[in-house]
This record gives C-alpha cells, structure tokens and sequence, in this order.
C-alpha cells in the first residue's frame, strides 16, 4: 500500500493551525489553481476552430469541463493535502464504522426512502399551488428515466459527493477542530462549488475572466442566496447523519434518495411561467427545491436528528479513532 494511502499513526494527527493553512492551500490550488490552468487550456480551445478539446468542449460546454478538470485536480491532490488535516489514508473513507453491515445497509435504504418522501412532498405542493405543470410523455419513457436518474445521479453521485465531502472532509475536519466546526466548513465547501460554473463568454476572453466568471457569475441571480443556504443545511444535516452514525450510510441514502427524485421529476414537468418564481416553493430553475420550502424540510430533519440521537447515544461516531 503507498504510504499515501496508509493510516497515520494517532500522534502525527495535524494541529488545529496547521490543518487551517494545509487546507487553504488545497482550496487554493484546486479552486483558484485549477480554475486558471483549466481556463487558459479551454481558452486556447475555444479560440481555435478545430481540434478534440475544442470539439469535446463545444459538445459538453466548457463550463462543464472546467468543472471536471477541478474535480480530478481535487482527487489527485487529496492524498497529499489531505492527509495533512487529519485524513488518515483509504481506511478512512467513512465506508466502515463498529456498526455492523446490516445496520449500515438499514441505515441507507431507511434513509433512501424519507429522501425520496420529503421530495415527494416537495413537488406535489409545487404542482397543487401550480408552479410546475406536468408534461406529456409516455408512460414507459417515464418508467425508464428512473434508472439514470436513481442509480447514475442519485446512488453514484451521492456515493461519491459523501466519501468526499462527509467521508473525508467531514470527519477530518471533527478530529482536528469539532464537529461543529467541521460540520460548517465542509457544508460551506460543498454549497459553494455546486455554483462554480463560468459563463460561455468567459472562455473566449481568457483564464482569469474564466476563474472571475466561476466565482460569481452563479451568484449574480436572486434566488441563488435561497439555493446556497438549502444546500448548506442540506450538507450540515448530512455532516450530523454522519457524526451520530459512524459512517456515511445514512448520508448516501438520503442524498441519493432525495437527489434522485429531483432529478427524475423535474424532467417530468415544466416551471409555469404564468405563475412566475414563489420565493416559498421556488420555480426559478428546472427544479422545484429552490424555494424556503426547502429549508423548512431541511430544518425539519435536522431538529429530528438532534432529538432522536442525543450525545452519547451508543452510535455517535468516536472521531479519536
């Protein structure tokens, strides 16, 4: 095993300031380091008439791309950069915990189901109070949609966004400061990159326009602030999931559960453009989550999770270990 990969021993955990300055650094290097090297290449792209990125970028967007290019940045930097917050290797993924297996698969499919019912809730009300219209579409194609939208999006995405953000991130981040502070840090974290994505025009006049265009170009519209904050609580609620419970079971079940459901009913409907946005069931986007509705959802299960697993409950994660 690479000694990247290998656990560390508990003395040569990071202290509180230097895990502050190792994370920063990566932040940096794939937020801002990233965005540059990723926008002078797709900027070089752009500008040409021919070749495969430029082919690759004109199919997929190069906001896209850029995206992508930051992600494998932040995977490849992440033995290095993060063992120095307290990763500590491959055994500390959050796959495990002293759960047992069939606990951990409850714990998914229990979770998996209250996401798929909250969303359920969710998008009925936005249909009752005529904010989103059902479209016309066949029977089986509405059947067949559930499989990208659950397994690739739902399952696969979330496994993946939870071993990175609540799996590594998290718990590092509750062994070197607290829980509470690692539960707000990687949550922040999480929220904001989900609204990195530069504009067209950006890619056509240069790298720092391109890296400019990604950190704001999101934020510029109204109803974002709304969606930034449901996806804060959202990454706290999952950060809590993850302290009580151990692992990041629970986690991936609800994420893959309510992201899922997002997914494959938002594509059945339209957003009703005579009703126009309502700030408490949204309607600005294709989706339906992006209103105060949300939150009230999101606040709902976090109070439930307080109350139901109080501290020193058997199962609370042991973040020393």
């Amino acid at each position: 095993m690479s000694i990247l990969l290998a656990p560390q021993p508990l003395s040569h955990r990071a202290r509180p300031g230097s895990a502050a300055g190792w994370f920063a650094l990566y932040l940096v290097l794939v937020i801002l380091g990233g965005g540059l090297l990723g926008g002078w290449i797709l900027h070089d792209a752009m500008t040409s008439s021919t070749g495969f990125l430029h082919d690759l970028a004109v199919e997929h967007g190069p906001d896209r791309i850029l995206r992508r290019f930051q992600t494998f940045l932040a995977v490849i930097l992440a033995p290095l950069l993060l063992k120095k917050i307290g990763w500590q290797g491959g055994a500390d993924l959050g796959w495990s915990s002293f759960q047992t297996r069939g606990e951990r698969r409850l714990d998914f499919f229990r979770w998996f189901f209250i996401g798929i019912g909250l969303m359920t809730v969710l998008f009925a009300t936005s249909l009752f109070v005529g904010v989103r219209d059902w479209r016309e579409v066949s029977l089986i194609r509405w059947v067949w949609t559930i499989v990208p939208a659950f397994l690739v999006t739902g399952i696969g995405v979330g496994f993946l966004e939870e071993t990175m953000a609540r799996g590594v991130l998290y718990r590092s981040m509750a062994r070197v400061w607290t829980p509470w502070m690692g539960a707000l840090l990687s949550s922040g974290v999480f929220a904001f990159v989900h609204f990195m994505k530069a504009s067209q025009e950006s890619f056509l006049e240069g790298p720092w326009p391109v890296l400019v265009s990604s950190l704001t170009s999101e934020f510029q519209e109204a109803p974002t602030l709304l969606k930034f904050i449901n996806m804060l609580l959202f990454g706290i609620v999952l950060s809590r999931m993850v302290h009580y419970r151990g692992d990041i079971w629970a986690a991936v079940g609800l994420h893959a559960g309510a992201v899922g459901c997002i997914k494959w009913l938002s594509k059945k409907t339209d957003f009703n453009k005579e009703v126009g946005y309502q700030p408490w069931i949204g309607g600005h986007s294709s989706r339906f989550d992006d209103g105060w509705a949300m939150c009230v959802l999101l606040i709902v299960v976090w109070v439930a999770l307080e109350v139901l697993h109080p501290a020193g409950a058997r199962d609370k994660i042991r973040l020393n270990d």
